[in-house]
């Protein structure tokens, strides 16, 4: 644990002095070739907030001319978190967005994660935006490395010319909202459908302050996540549609609706161990998707709820995740300061099986202790072990844990 702590302090102490020391030998022209955007940056490696629609932030940060014509962007970004879990059941840790293999066989653990370094590039042309991301971090896929070219694509469009763009590239599938207000652990419905491409997918939408509107093709693979199809075959059969408009209430508040539809999912075989090939019995699942957000100066509460169109073969009931949350920015110590509150709840199983629910309930806080640097805290309750790996086999009823977080994050 100690050595943990040790190399994640230290990787954001050698960060955060690179990034000073540009500031101070002014590395970063702000009118030259090579610049920094930190907004920008901070909405383009968040995980927990534009989890979805990176293309269309970036082509609003081209509308409001926090992107301009003629420059290289460039940012990074660090979070580590020290995590303290404790558990009713021996080997049994449900808190989401960790692997099996991160955890003891007792009823307790203590251990730290560096969760990402990343550096992403933008190159800004007339008619053409083009991103990439990279990134080292410890809590990787099996069959991933620890460093990644996480994301690539390029747009074609212009906002001052017109509100519509043509992307290409490997990115997350724009479906659904999936934010989570909590300062590092995502949602049951994060963590049930967020669709991650494998392979470079095509992304039209069309852009406004107001309103986002998303068509995307997706090759037949089994992608990242929940991504996948019957065949497999590369063939872009697969696709999915979102959008979302803000409705103006006046005196700075405002509703955000949205909806969305993808059409290729892993919740479509009795094989539940994300199987790469075609598997056997497989048929269309797809997904469909509500979330609305009520907005004011500030505070924000957010619903979303998501389905199979069908039952999942593998437990013969449909999946389903719901998450309420609020947020309230105020301040700590005389800095800015977020604190939140996040619900969610998973169903993939009939009532009283295992394999049921799980649910998940997070009290946050994240304080801006310096410009663009932020600690945060969270305590988490989870009820329910339902891994969606073989569920029938690998759930637990009954397990209950509670977990604390710790950890910052700093953007340049």
């Amino acid at each position: 644990m100690v050595g943990h702590l040790a190399r994640w302090i230290w990787a954001g102490a050698l960060a955060l002095w690179s990034v000073q020391a540009a500031a101070e030998e002014g590395m970063y022209n702000p009118d030259g070739l090579v610049r920094t955007s930190l907004h920008y940056s901070e909405e383009m490696f968040d995980r927990q907030d534009h989890v979805t629609n990176k293309v269309a932030r970036m082509f609003l940060a081209r509308s409001e001319a926090r992107l301009e014509p003629g420059a290289l962007y460039l940012g990074g970004r660090f979070v580590a978190t020290q995590i303290w879990e404790r558990t009713n059941t021996p080997g049994r840790f449900p808190i989401l967005s960790r692997l099996p293999p991160t955890h003891t066989a007792g009823t307790s653990d203590s251990y730290g994660v560096i969760n990402d370094i990343s550096v992403h590039t933008t190159l800004v042309l007339p008619m053409v935006t083009a991103f990439a991301q990279g990134e080292y971090t410890e809590v990787e896929y099996p069959g991933q490395k620890p460093i990644q070219l996480r994301k690539y694509w390029v747009a074609i469009g212009d906002p001052d010319v017109a509100p519509v763009y043509l992307a290409f590239g490997r990115k997350t599938v724009n479906f659904g909202n999936f934010a989570t207000y909590a300062p590092f652990t995502h949602s049951h419905s994060t963590h049930y459908f967020w669709a991650q491409s494998d392979e470079p997918v095509i992304e039209l939408g069309y852009v406004t302050p107001r309103t986002e509107l998303a068509l995307t093709f997706i090759p037949a693979h089994r992608g990242l996540r929940v991504l996948s199809s019957p065949r497999n075959d590369g063939a872009f059969s697969n696709f999915a549609v979102n959008g979302s408009h803000r409705f103006d209430l006046g005196r700075g508040r405002s509703l955000r609706m949205g909806a969305g539809y993808l059409h290729g999912t892993i919740y479509d075989s009795v094989i539940a161990h994300h199987p790469p090939g075609r598997g056997i019995n497989r048929v269309w699942n797809g997904l469909w998707d509500v979330n609305a957000v009520y907005s004011t100066p500030r505070f924000d509460v957010m619903a979303e709820f998501t389905r199979t169109l069908h039952d999942w073969p593998a437990t013969g009931h449909h999946v389903q995740a719901t998450t309420v949350q609020g947020r309230w920015r105020s301040e700590l110590f005389g800095r800015p300061a977020v604190w939140s509150a996040s619900f969610s709840r998973g169903v993939q199983g009939a009532r009283g099986l295992p394999w049921e629910k799980m649910e998940q309930a997070i009290l946050g806080l994240e304080v801006e202790v310096a410009p663009h640097v932020t600690l945060g805290a969270e305590y988490m309750f989870n009820d329910g072990f339902v891994p969606l790996i073989l569920p029938r086999v690998t759930s637990v009823a009954g397990v209950k844990s509670h977990t604390v977080i710790v950890g910052a994050a700093l953007t340049f």
